[in-house]
């Protein structure tokens, strides 16, 4: 909120220091991904997606994104 300066109530240095967490943010490994996933579905990715790219796409202060194909229904 702060970097976004959401309801113009943040003064200039704080949108500057928090800028770097909307798209600078180091990415987690991708073993990290792969157990969080695993354990909130309760499955072995394999079970959930054809592939899964473990570069991923960006990495923020919320989440990074991955590219992967679902393995029941093809949609990427």
């Amino acid at each position: 909120m702060a970097a976004s300066n959401i309801g113009n109530g943040f003064p200039r240095i704080w949108q500057d220091t928090f800028s770097v967490l909307q798209d600078q943010c180091p990415h987690k490994e991708f073993s990290e991904v792969k157990a969080i996933i695993e354990d909130e579905f309760k499955l072995p990715i394999g079970d959930i997606f054809e592939w899964v790219e473990e570069k991923p796409l960006g990495a923020a202060s919320i989440g990074q994104v991955h590219k992967a194909k679902m393995r029941k229904t093809g949609e990427m």
